[in-house]
């Protein structure tokens, strides 16, 4: 154990913390932010040491680009903060434990996987947000979590629609989205809207900055029911957080043009990058990986790329800068199954305690049974999946004692209460064909 000194805390204060596991054994886990989602092969084989040393040699993939380790001993944590602060990485928050509000954080920023290989490089500015916000005391007693999202190529890689904050690349500035949650908080399910604005780059760091403080100063602090920033948006809107974005000195200028998108989701799956190298994405059934696979992956990055990959949204994990994708692929085949679908995300219900039949646990029955894609399942109605935005969503409950699931499809409701083998039934009679 490290022997523990003021000087020694004062590093990890507002920059480190565990989250509160409830289930499979664990008390405690680790989310460790990965900026942009971008990794090198020798972090990466790090991070497989951490969780073998603290973690049962077990690792998720998160949806916001993390890792995720469980099982985590809080009488070890200012060991593992030690190796993350040697690293260069800190953790989220995890108000979660917390009932009252103003525990929340600016989250890991997601980006584009792609970001300056097939669209516009904004990774300096993604850096930026984040070191910025870590640990910084005026900014890590927001009333809850603040998720912001920043795309550029062209496409919706990083859900915006589902973001606190989304930032639109239109290939001559950023078009800012607001107010979006996919949980039942207060005012339910809502989709980022655009502020209709034009913010560009090197106005980019101010306006982030300018709306977390509009969360700060402005979103409700009695209830965390009501904290989320898409609560404050829901009641004052549009011309309120332009009124705010004035009084914090942001010049306004109005976009006079259809922005409301509704872009297709999409993963970077496999192509050819602007250098003419290649990349590839490896699925990941529900982000579920191992000590010994990570370490494989940090071996391939080296040997048929640069050396670096990219976590990505739908909890897969994107090789760039590649020469050869089918050397890759068919050497990656020898330990992972790179068949299944890549569009399917689903929650860590197996530790949260919210599920007796989880969500990757289900996920997992769903494609391999029915072999649906676009596919989301959150274990409950805090809505981690992203489920109201996939083609095919479920939200779990439990009632007496017994797990059942609502279905969406395109955030529409389609049937509710369903148990898991009726899920399987359902798809398997037709609805999924339906997609056609």
């Amino acid at each position: 154990m490290i022997e523990i000194s003021a000087d020694f805390l004062s590093k990890f204060i507002g920059k480190y913390s565990l989250g509160k596991d409830e289930g499979n054994n664990s008390s405690h886990f680790l989310r460790i932010k990965i900026p942009g989602g971008r990794i090198n092969s020798e972090d990466l084989n790090r991070i497989a040491d951490l969780s073998d040393e603290f973690g049962k040699g077990y690792l998720e993939v998160t949806d916001r680009q993390d890792f995720q380790l469980h099982w985590i001993d809080p009488d070890q944590a200012m060991d593992i903060f030690e190796k993350l602060y040697d690293m260069g990485y800190t953790t989220d928050l995890c108000g979660q434990a917390f009932r009252e509000t103003c525990h929340g954080d600016v989250r890991n920023v997601v980006a584009c996987p792609l970001m300056g290989r097939y669209g516009e490089d904004f990774f300096d500015l993604v850096r930026k947000i984040n070191d910025f916000f870590s640990g910084n005391p005026d900014y890590i007693v927001l009333p809850h979590k603040f998720k912001i999202a920043i795309t550029s190529c062209g496409g919706d890689c990083v859900k915006f629609h589902a973001n606190d904050l989304s930032l639109y690349w239109n290939g001559s500035a950023f078009i800012p989205f607001v107010g979006g949650g996919m949980g039942a908080s207060f005012p339910g399910v809502r989709y980022s809207e655009s502020l209709r604005l034009v913010v560009y780059r090197e106005e980019a760091f101010d306006f982030v900055r300018a709306m977390v403080e509009i969360h700060r100063d402005c979103s409700n602090t009695d209830s965390k029911a009501k904290a989320r920033f898409k609560y404050l948006y829901h009641r004052i809107g549009r011309d309120g957080v332009v009124k705010e974005l004035r009084e914090r000195g942001i010049d306004i200028r109005e976009f006079h043009s259809s922005v409301d998108l509704r872009l297709e989701l999409i993963e970077h799956e496999r192509g050819v990058q602007r250098d003419g190298k290649g990349y590839y994405t490896l699925p990941l059934l529900g982000g579920r990986l191992s000590s010994e696979k990570l370490r494989v992956i940090a071996r391939l990055c080296s040997d048929y790329g640069s050396g670096e990959v990219v976590l990505t949204t739908w909890q897969n994990i994107l090789f760039p800068d590649v020469e050869n994708i089918s050397s890759l692929k068919l050497e990656l085949s020898k330990y992972f199954d790179v068949e299944v679908p890549y569009k399917v995300v689903a929650c860590a219900s197996d530790f949260c305690g919210r599920t007796v039949f989880h969500a990757k646990d289900l996920l997992e029955k769903i494609v391999r049974e029915v072999g649906v894609d676009d596919l989301a399942i959150s274990g409950c109605i805090n809505g981690c999946a992203c489920h109201p935005i996939a083609e095919y969503g479920f939200v779990g409950k439990i009632r007496k004692g017994e797990q059942l699931y609502d279905m969406y499809r395109r955030g529409s409701l389609i049937e509710k209460d369903l148990k898991p083998e009726k899920i399987l039934t359902t798809l398997k009679e037709g609805l999924y064909e339906i997609k056609a």
